[in-house]
């Protein structure tokens, strides 16, 4: 077995020149026959002197092959053939290779770019075409602060306000400013019933639904909407006036003397403390909604730059998918590459070395036994059961020298023998 795989090789030169008087394959194997028989005939068909002789004829027949060129570019031409398009198809897969991967940095050059936008975008939003000013994240915060107490301050005015102005009996110790703030108007209007309760609970965010408004209204510049503002600062200025005129009443009327006249518009018009409840509440209102305008504007350029983020986010998301295929496409490609360059090697190493034509062999091989035992029944003097040993003998060693030498099968028609350091 190992000794097949030290062969010698001999790579060709130049072109084979043909034969002229090569004998034909027929030929061939009568040779083979006809050396069989004499060759057994000498030894006497002893399977010792088979074995030899197989063995020396595999030699010679090995020989004869390196040595018949033309046969062995004959053989080998299907390999040269394939190293050719292996080399070609190897060609076009490096460039297509390339190709991908330049397509691939710039992917990743521009998912980089990318991400280093949505940084510098938060920063800087103006280079990127977002109209929103410099401060306008802590414009935003310092807005939400303000907008946060001055919601409780309304919560707390208006409750205590409406529930002073219609439920509540004021005594005589009751001043000006008890009179706005009550600190148990929650629990005295849960005490009387959950209408009361509701009311006063609720009312505030009619103030606030109004405020709302106005910065819905402002934002649509259009003559109908100023208007509209005009007639919301009117309703809620009536609406303050009438909780603060209900108010002022009742403290009025707890100082009235016989001389004072009866409480009426214009003595609350002239009353002081009239338009200390009015403005107590009306202006924190005005603020409130002023202060709640630059919030949501603010929030909008926070909008502006946090979609314009997301959709940087979606673009690097749909370049990693893309990206991730070209990958696979890369490996891909590597992958056979260098499939392609390991079957080059082999191809090469086998055009280096030479090749053995099996069946070919196996038919002269075989020729040659049928020689020998036909000299073993017809030439030999042995008897009938010392013949069929001496058969059964020489078809053990044919069968043991083609195993040897890993001929034994039928799968291929020639053996390779690759080149060798």
């Amino acid at each position: 077995m190992g000794l097949l795989k030290s062969i010698a090789q001999i790579k060709p030169t130049k072109k084979p020149e043909l034969e002229v008087d090569k004998p034909t394959f027929e030929d061939q194997k009568v040779t083979y026959h006809e050396d069989g028989r004499s060759t057994s005939k000498l030894c006497q068909g002893r399977s010792e002197n088979l074995q030899a002789s197989l063995s020396a004829i595999y030699y010679k027949f090995e020989n004869n092959c390196k040595k018949e060129e033309e046969e062995q570019v004959k053989l080998k031409q299907p390999y040269v053939t394939e190293l050719k398009g292996k080399k070609t198809l190897m060609l076009t897969k490096g460039e297509e290779l390339q190709r991908e991967k330049e397509k691939l940095e710039e992917k990743e050059k521009k998912i980089d770019k990318l991400k280093s936008d949505i940084v510098n975008v938060r920063r800087n939003p103006q280079d990127y075409g977002i109209p929103v000013e410099r401060k306008s994240s802590s414009k935003f915060w310092i807005g939400s602060i303000l907008l946060l107490f001055l919601t409780v301050y309304i919560f707390i005015f208006y409750i205590s306000t409406s529930f002073s102005a219609f439920f509540r009996t004021f005594d005589p110790s009751t001043e000006l400013f008890g009179g706005m703030f009550y600190p148990k108007a929650i629990q005295e209007a849960y005490d009387a019933g959950a209408l009361e309760l509701g009311f006063i609970l609720f009312i505030p965010f009619v103030f606030f639904g109004l405020g709302y408004l106005i910065h819905v209204f402002m934002h649509k510049h259009s003559i109908a909407n100023v208007f509209k503002v005009i007639l919301l600062f009117i309703t809620t200025f009536v609406f303050d006036a009438l909780l603060a005129y209900l108010i002022d009443e009742k403290l009025y009327n707890l100082n009235k003397t016989f001389e004072d006249p009866e409480f009426s518009i214009s003595v609350a018009f002239s009353s002081p403390s009239f338009w200390v409840i009015i403005f107590a509440g009306f202006v924190s209102y005005i603020i409130w909604g002023l202060v709640f305008d630059i919030v949501m504007k603010e929030h909008a350029d926070r909008d502006k730059i946090e979609n314009y983020v997301i959709s940087l986010e979606k673009e690097i998301k749909n370049l990693l998918q893309i990206t991730a295929k070209q990958n696979e496409t890369i490996e891909s490609l590597e992958k056979a590459l260098s499939e392609s360059k390991i079957r080059c090697a082999e191809l090469e190493d086998i055009i280096d070395g030479f090749i053995l034509p099996i069946r070919n062999y196996k038919a002269l091989s075989s020729e040659y036994l049928q020689g020998w035992q036909e000299c073993i029944t017809s030439e030999i003097v042995l008897g009938p059961d010392q013949t069929k040993e001496y058969l059964n003998e020489c078809r053990i060693v044919y069968d043991n020298h083609i195993s040897q030498l890993d001929l034994d099968t039928d799968d291929y028609q020639n053996k390779v023998y690759t080149k060798t350091l």
